[in-house]
C-alpha cells in the first residue's frame, strides 16, 4: 500500500494506493481476506472501490492493478475519506495504452520539416542546451524567458526557479498566471493580507461569507463539503458575488440564507465600493478594530506594516498619490466617488439596489446585544483575474470595514485554486529588468509583452502598437531572412519562434 494526494485543487486529499500483479490471488469478501479488513458487502460509504478507482499499469515490466480510494484514515482536510468526483477518479490518470491515456506522449517531440518527430531525451536535452546556449551568448540573458506555474510540487519549481533565475539569471521570467513576476492580488499585498492566511475552518468559522469570483463546492469541493456546507446547515450567511448561479450557490440558496449578487462581468467594483459606503452612512465599521490594528499614511511610509520603501507599493501610491491618510480620508475618498453610489453601482452592475443594502447590513451591522457578526470574504480567479488591482484592493477595504483580518472566522483571503507548492531555488534578478521609469526601482520584466517584442530589442522594451516596433519589426524580419535564407511572410514573434527550415538547420549542426 502506498499514499498519495489529489493534485487537482488547493486541498491535496490524502488517498491510499493498493498494487499488486495481475493474475495473483484477489481478495475476499470477509474482513481477514481483504487489505480494507471490512466483510463485504458493506454499507452506503464505507470502503468499496469503484469502477473509475480502478486500472492496470505496468511496474516493472508487469501488469499491475492499481486502486486508489480516498484515505479514511486521513486526520486533516477529507476528514473520514471523503473525495471529491474529480479526485475519485485519480486511477483513471495513469497510464494505460488500452485506455484514453494511450494518446500520452511516451518520448520528447522535436518538429523536423514541418512534422513533431519523436527523438530521444539526449537528443532533445542537446537540442534545447545548444539554442538555449546559442540565444544567451548571442543576446543575453533576458532574451531567454520562462514561464512556469507556481504549483505542483517543490521538485519541479525549485528546479526550473534555480535554472533561470540562478544559473541563466535572466529577469524574463514569471509565473503561468501573471505577465510579471508580481502578485496577482496586489490589493491585498497593500493591505497586508497574505492570500492564504485563512485557515480552512475560518470559513466554517464565519457567521457571514462572501464568496466572490467561485464556488468552492465546484473547485475545491472539499473545502465547501467538510467546512463550509456544515456551517451553511447551521445557520451561516453566505453572499455570493457571481455572474452565474452554480451548484454550491444552488444549495445555499435552498437553506434559505443566501444573497446571490449576480453582477454583469466586471462590475465588482463599484459594487463592493457601494457596499463600504453603506456601512460607512451607518456607521457600521468595525471602529476598535480600525483604531488598533489599521495604518495610517504616516505609519505606512515610516516602515510600519507593510511599508512603502522600496517596495512594490510606492509604484501604486506614486509618493502618495494614490493612498489615504487613513480611515477618516478613505471615508471621504469613498463619499467622493458617484460610481459608488448604491443606485449607481447597481445601474452599472445590472443588479436590484436592494442587494447592495441586504450585503451591507449581513457584512457589518452590529446584532441586538452589540456584538458583532464574525464576517469572512473570500476570492478566486472569477473576481481577482478580472481588474485584479481594482477589485482586490476593493475587497481589502471592505474586510477592513467589517474587521476581517487574522481573527478566527473572521479572514479575508484565497480560498485557492490549484496546489501550491513553489519554492524557489534563486532569487529574481530585478536589476536586469530593463523596465525602468525615472525617479522609481526597477519593475518586473513583463514577460508576457517581452517575448512578444522584436527577437532583436533586447535593451529595452517599445509599444508593440507604435511605429517604432513597426521598424524593429521589419528590420528583424529582414535580417533574419539575409541570414538563413527564410523566406516567410510571417511576423516575427519572439526569440523562441523558428520556422521549421530553421530549427532543422540548427538540428542538422546539432548531430
Amino acid at each position: 500500500m502506498l499514499t498519495t494526494c489529489c493534485d487537482y485543487c488547493i486541498v491535496a486529499c490524502g488517498y491510499k494506493i493498493y498494487r499488486w500483479p495481475v493474475g495473483a490471488a484477489d481478495g475476499g469478501p470477509k474482513a481477514s481476506q481483504n487489505a480494507f479488513n471490512v466483510d463485504f458487502p458493506t454499507g452506503a460509504l464505507q470502503a468499496w472501490v469503484a469502477p473509475t478507482q480502478h486500472n492496470v499499469v505496468m511496474h516493472k515490466g508487469k501488469p499491475h492493478n492499481v486502486v486508489v480510494i480516498p484515505d479514511k484514515d486521513s486526520k486533516a482536510v477529507n476528514f473520514g475519506g471523503d473525495s471529491s468526483i474529480r479526485g475519485g477518479c485519480i486511477a483513471q490518470k495513469v497510464y494505460n495504452p488500452k485506455k484514453p491515456t494511450k494518446d500520452r506522449l511516451q518520448s520528447p517531440l522535436i518538429r523536423i520539416n514541418g512534422t513533431l518527430q519523436p527523438v530521444s531525451w539526449d537528443t532533445a536535452l542537446d537540442v534545447a542546451a545548444e539554442l538555449i546556449d546559442h540565444t544567451v551568448r548571442k543576446h543575453g540573458a533576458n532574451a531567454y524567458a520562462m514561464k512556469m506555474y507556481s504549483y505542483q510540487f517543490v521538485e519541479n519549481t525549485y528546479a526550473l526557479s534555480k535554472f533561470s533565475r540562478g544559473s541563466i539569471n535572466t529577469a524574463n521570467f514569471t509565473f503561468h498566471d501573471t505577465p510579471a513576476n508580481v502578485t496577482s492580488t496586489p490589493g491585498f499585498r497593500d493591505a497586508g493580507f497574505d492570500n492564504f492566511g485563512p485557515a480552512y475552518r475560518d470559513w466554517g468559522d464565519a457567521e457571514v461569507l462572501m464568496i466572490c469570483g467561485t464556488d468552492p463546492y465546484e473547485t475545491k469541493t472539499m473545502i465547501f463539503t467538510q467546512f463550509i456546507k456544515p456551517a451553511i446547515d447551521q445557520g451561516q450567511k453566505t453572499i455570493w458575488l457571481n455572474v452565474r448561479e452554480t451548484a454550491g450557490l444552488a444549495y445555499a440558496k435552498s437553506r434559505g440564507n443566501a444573497l446571490h449578487i449576480q453582477l454583469d462581468p466586471g462590475t465588482d467594483t463599484p459594487v463592493l465600493g457601494a457596499i463600504a459606503r453603506v456601512i460607512l452612512e451607518n456607521g457600521w465599521e468595525d471602529s476598535k478594530w480600525i483604531k488598533k490594528w489599521v495604518n495610517n499614511k504616516w505609519e505606512s511610509s515610516s516602515g510600519f506594516g507593510q511599508g512603502t520603501r522600496n517596495t512594490p507599493w510606492q509604484w501604486r501610491t506614486t509618493w502618495g498619490k494614490f493612498q489615504t491618510k487613513g480611515f477618516e480620508d478613505y471615508k471621504k475618498w469613498n463619499f467622493a466617488q458617484k460610481e459608488y453610489n448604491p443606485k449607481t453601482a447597481a445601474k452599472i452592475a445590472n443588479i436590484p439596489v436592494e442587494d447592495i443594502y441586504t450585503a451591507a447590513e449581513w457584512l457589518a451591522k452590529p446584532k441586538a446585544d452589540g456584538t458583532r457578526p464574525k464576517t469572512s470574504l473570500g476570492i478566486e480567479k472569477g473576481f481577482y483575474w478580472s481588474n485584479n488591482t481594482g477589485n482586490t484592493n476593493a475587497v481589502s477595504s471592505l474586510a477592513t470595514l467589517c474587521g476581517a483580518g487574522g481573527r478566527p472566522g473572521q479572514v479575508v483571503g484565497r480560498f485557492g485554486g490549484h496546489q501550491r507548492g513553489g519554492t524557489g531555488g534563486a532569487g529574481f534578478p530585478r536589476n536586469k529588468s530593463p523596465q525602468k521609469r525615472p525617479g522609481r526601482r526597477r519593475q518586473a520584466m513583463d514577460t508576457d509583452r517581452y517575448r512578444c517584442q522584436p527577437w532583436r530589442a533586447k535593451r529595452r522594451l517599445v509599444d508593440p502598437s507604435s511605429r517604432e516596433a513597426a521598424l524593429f519589426s521589419r528590420r528583424a524580419l529582414r535580417q533574419r531572412e539575409n541570414k538563413v535564407g527564410l523566406r516567410t511572410r510571417r511576423p516575427v514573434i519572439g526569440s523562441q519562434v523558428r520556422s521549421s527550415n530553421e530549427l532543422a538547420k540548427l538540428l542538422r549542426s546539432a548531430w
